[in-house]
């Protein structure tokens, strides 16, 4: 089975999948920087249970992909296979972020905890039926092996929007909003909004993308599992996936509380890091998107790792109340790499996709997504748990105001979460990403015949 290969993917579909970043980003940061905070300074939940409802709905949210990745993989229909999925799980993306910041006052304990809990799980379901049929598009869009560059410098532009509305924009609305507990929820509904809108119009813009056909013969999902093992390049990737997922959501899940306790900065002063660390975010997409094109993605992808990692370790040199200069000056140093890290990290796993089916002759995308986004999710589940966990057992005080001086352990357990765990998240990649030899030479050529292909060891180095 062969796909006819495309010159190029026109600016329309690339864009408007881009789009699709921006929603899903939204939602993710969010739920991810801003939900925690909400629950535990505003509802009175105490950190340890707020992390916990939130890692078990990213557990759930894991084990759920591989399903919806093989129904889209087998949908049919004059949408194609993942973007009627796109079309059912906007509504929902948008209506559960927007209930998860309006928790009604004067529920009990378990009242609050069956409210978040139920809403948790229809945002986990809304956002895997979105984010596994989208991400697993771009295997079906294109077959060049820069044309992966181009499509994902895109995403990465509208995944850094979509970080500052998320990041920045929330609690900028919550603060012009008065910045009390129905600021939040009217925040909320905006922005669950806003998502709505994004994702349809990823539906409706990628109409016309290049679409697989459905593979004849069903193939189970031990299968998949079994296959899945010999595409090396693919399970490597997943293992810094893991250990850089679970960096970043211990530094989005603390992110608030260090600045406002340690940092000492206003909702303001937070909103002037994020956009100067989107600006350069987007400034330096089409220089990394122009080094790809010249320096191999996994040698381009190590440089971005390391310099991103002497970004998060300056932290540990901010006092209290550092110039607003300082801020951004971190900030521009930490977004410019922040570039190549989306870009690079993206576009390889579509080579793995590509790889794939080289090895197996099967149109899988949908699956192998949902690998991918299993284990960025079951990492990301890790990081309220952990945060949620440290802050409690060090002291944290939620009886006290935001911003307010908080005991040295709860300022040590912040510390870790926002700099030691994402710094070693980062050099625990780097070493990974050694065995990696997945280049362009290795994608090129006539596509093997056969239903199932043998696996070549060779492009793996020791």
């Amino acid at each position: 089975m062969t796909v006819t290969t495309a010159p190029a993917i026109p600016t329309r579909i690339a864009a408007s999948w881009g789009l699709g970043a921006f929603a899903t980003t939204t939602m993710l940061n969010g739920i991810a920087i801003v939900l925690l905070f909400y629950l535990v300074n505003f509802v009175k939940v105490e950190p340890v249970i707020a992390g916990a409802l939130l890692f078990a709905s990213k557990l759930f949210d894991a084990f759920i992909d591989p399903p919806i990745g093989l129904l889209s993989d087998r949908t049919t229909g004059r949408f194609g296979r993942r973007r009627p999925w796109l079309l059912g799980a906007s509504f929902f993306c948008g209506l559960s972020f927007a209930m998860l910041f309006n928790v009604p006052e004067g529920l009990g304990l378990a009242g609050v905890y069956l409210f978040v809990g139920g809403w948790l799980f229809v945002n986990t379901v809304g956002y895997a039926a979105f984010t596994v049929p989208y991400l697993a598009m771009p295997g079906e869009m294109t077959d060049d092996y820069h044309e992966r560059n181009r499509l994902m410098s895109w995403r990465t532009v509208f995944m850094t929007a979509g970080t500052l509305v998320g990041s920045a924009g929330a609690p900028g609305l919550v603060t012009w909003l008065g910045n009390d507990r129905p600021a939040y929820g009217s925040m909320g509904i905006v922005l669950g909004l806003l998502v709505t809108v994004a994702m349809l119009g990823t539906f409706a813009g990628t109409a016309g993308a290049r679409n697989a056909p459905v593979d004849p013969v069903r193939v189970p999902l031990r299968e998949h599992l079994r296959l899945l093992r010999r595409n090396v390049p693919l399970l490597i990737l997943m293992a810094t996936k893991i250990v850089l997922f679970a960096g970043l959501a211990a530094f989005t899940a603390v992110l608030l509380f260090f600045f406002s306790s340690v940092l000492k900065k206003t909702p303001a002063q937070v909103g002037i890091f994020f956009v100067t660390f989107s600006a350069a975010t987007i400034l330096f997409t089409p220089v990394q998107l122009w080094v790809g094109r010249r320096v191999e993605k996994r040698s381009a992808y190590l440089v971005c790792m390391g310099a991103y990692a002497l970004g998060i370790l300056s932290w540990l040199t901010a006092p209290g109340g550092e110039p607003d200069w300082a801020l951004v000056l971190r900030a521009v140093w930490l977004g410019s790499f922040n570039a190549g890290l989306f870009l690079y990290g993206y576009s390889m796993l579509i080579d793995t996709y590509a790889w794939d089916y080289r090895l197996t002759g099967l149109r899988r995308e949908g699956f192998l997504a949902s690998a991918i986004s299993f284990v960025e999710k079951f990492s990301l589940a890790v990081g309220p748990l952990v945060i949620g966990a440290l802050l409690s057992a060090m002291g944290f005080d939620k009886d006290l105001p935001p911003g307010a001086d908080q005991p040295p352990g709860a300022v040590q357990a912040m510390v870790l979460g926002f700099v030691w765990i994402p710094f070693a998240a980062q050099l625990i990649a780097m070493v990974l990403l050694r065995w990696y030899r997945l280049g362009r030479e290795d994608l090129a050529g006539p596509l093997p015949e056969g239903p199932v292909r043998a696996a070549s060891a060779a492009i793996v180095g020791g």
